[in-house]
């Protein structure tokens, strides 16, 4: 597999370092991945803790545009469905995530460590799904260190790497021979099985990517892929952080809104669908995910794109922003919506039907049960719940949309809620008020190419940049 490095910006990552702390391997003030003779122990840990950065990076504006953000900073933020490169995620994605995990690879196929083989193609993976979702066409094959141009890979191209990727990691991890990762493995400690079910979880996420260009196809591949998929909470995937390697949603958004400098907050849309008016159930998650300003009792988040409206604050006391609290990247509760959507899909379900099979009424029902359970919402309140009316339906009354409202309350702050919120057209989400009126009163599709990129690259990133309202390949039948 080829290296993917672009050497133009060579420069901004020897001058980056690693935070501190994490663990001893990374008590470090420079990045040892940087080394020509770095080893897989430390190109892992590395490799993973960029990893969450793109994840966080991904969620920051995807989450804005699929409201369950909002800007504190007025009438033309994110959330109004303002452009937004999201440079830090491409620089991260072809400074750091890529080349190291490219390197794993390399230097464990050729001594014979299948796990970190497997491990890292799982992460190549997931990073590559992460990058298509944001601009759609990226580079990929091109871009090894002897290209200062790339040509770009289109979306389609990107989808079969993925599940490629993805299938050579469930054959190099069931060989389970070698050296294999312990403590250097910082999301599962070395267990080749978590790591093998987070694969097949991800196939098929991907697979309902594509739900839009054939419903029964993306259906049937992910219930295939759901078989070995998660089995519980324990298996969710996400990277740790502490008092001294400091959770991204901590220390750059809750501690800097605690001292005025004011970025985003809970939105109205995400507020509103666990304060009982869209559902006329109150949540139970609500107190442990938002966090009320001070003096205020009713909940109500930013209307989007209005910067006013809110009684929340985004704060280090809530459950995903606290000193302790993990970046998640892909849950139990996200593998529940999935098979629930999927069999609702294979049933012959549609947007707009209503009805479908026990199979898949009970695993909507899950998507709430394992979040809560995570969040460690009460055995008793999780029962009021699940047995409020507008929640217990019934299989015959069942809808997507019952199904996407759990799924988007469960996936809070993992950007790839976004691409299911386009994928059904934005649900029932409201307009933005003061709308960027380059899209002349249409929704915001995909993040913009980083101004670095169209300066350096510009052929090649010019010849495929859209305009924001433009549909991506995974919507298009």
């Amino acid at each position: 597999m080829k290296k993917i490095h672009y050497l133009y910006t060579l420069l901004v990552a020897l001058g980056m370092t690693l935070l501190s702390g994490c663990q001893s391997f990374l008590d470090v003030n420079v990045d040892p991945t940087l080394k020509a003779d770095a080893t897989v122990q430390e190109l892992l840990p590395t490799a993973q803790f960029y990893t969450s950065e793109a994840s966080y990076q991904q969620a920051y504006v995807a989450c804005q545009y699929a409201q369950q953000l909002g800007s504190n900073l007025g009438t033309n933020g994110t959330d109004a469905y303002y452009e937004a490169e999201n440079a830090s995620g491409w620089s991260n994605l072809y400074l750091y995530v890529i080349p190291q995990l490219n390197t794993i690879i390399q230097k464990g196929q050729s001594s014979d460590i299948p796990v970190y083989v497997g491990i890292a193609k799982v992460l190549l993976a997931y990073n590559l799904g992460i990058a298509t979702t944001n601009w759609e066409n990226i580079p990929y094959t091109q871009a090894d260190q002897r290209n200062f141009s790339p040509s770009y890979d289109n979306q389609q191209a990107i989808y079969t790497t993925i599940q490629k990727l993805l299938d050579e990691s469930i054959v190099e991890l069931a060989k389970n021979s070698g050296t294999k990762p312990t403590t250097d493995d910082m999301i599962y400690g070395g267990d080749a099985s978590k790591w093998t079910r987070l694969a097949y979880s991800l196939k098929a996420r991907y697979a309902m990517h594509l739900s839009g260009q054939n419903a029964q196809t993306a259906a049937q591949t992910a219930l295939t892929a759901l078989q070995n998929a998660m089995k519980s909470n324990a298996d969710d995937f996400q990277f740790a952080y502490n008092s001294k390697n400091l959770s991204p949603w901590y220390s750059r958004v809750a501690l800097a809104n605690s001292t005025s400098n004011l970025s985003v907050t809970y939105g109205s849309t995400f507020v509103d669908l666990m304060n009982g008016k869209v559902q006329n159930v109150v949540d139970p998650r609500l107190p442990i995910v938002v966090t009320l300003k001070t003096g205020q009792t009713a909940y109500s988040g930013v209307v989007p794109g209005s910067g006013a409206g809110s009684t929340v604050d985004f704060t280090t006391r809530a459950w995903h922003s606290n000193i302790n609290s993990p970046i998640v990247m892909m849950t139990y509760a996200e593998v529940k919506a999935i098979e629930a959507e999927a069999r609702f899909l294979a049933a012959n379900g549609t947007i707009s039907s209503t009805g479908s099979t026990a199979d898949a009424y009970n695993a909507y029902l899950e998507i709430a049960r394992a979040n809560m359970q995570k969040l460690g919402v009460s055995a008793a309140n999780i029962a009021t719940y699940l047995a409020a009316e507008s929640v217990n339906v019934g299989a015959s009354k069942l809808t997507l949309l019952h199904i996407m409202r759990e799924k988007y309350k469960a996936m809070f702050l993992i950007g790839d809620i976004w691409t299911d919120v386009r994928k059904y057209n934005y649900l029932d989400f409201p307009m933005p008020l003061n709308i960027n009126p380059d899209l002349a009163g249409r929704r915001i599709q995909r993040m913009k190419y980083p101004s670095s990129e169209l300066t350096r690259n510009a052929k090649n990133a010019e010849a495929n940049l859209k305009q924001p309202s433009v549909g991506m390949w995974i919507y298009t039948k």
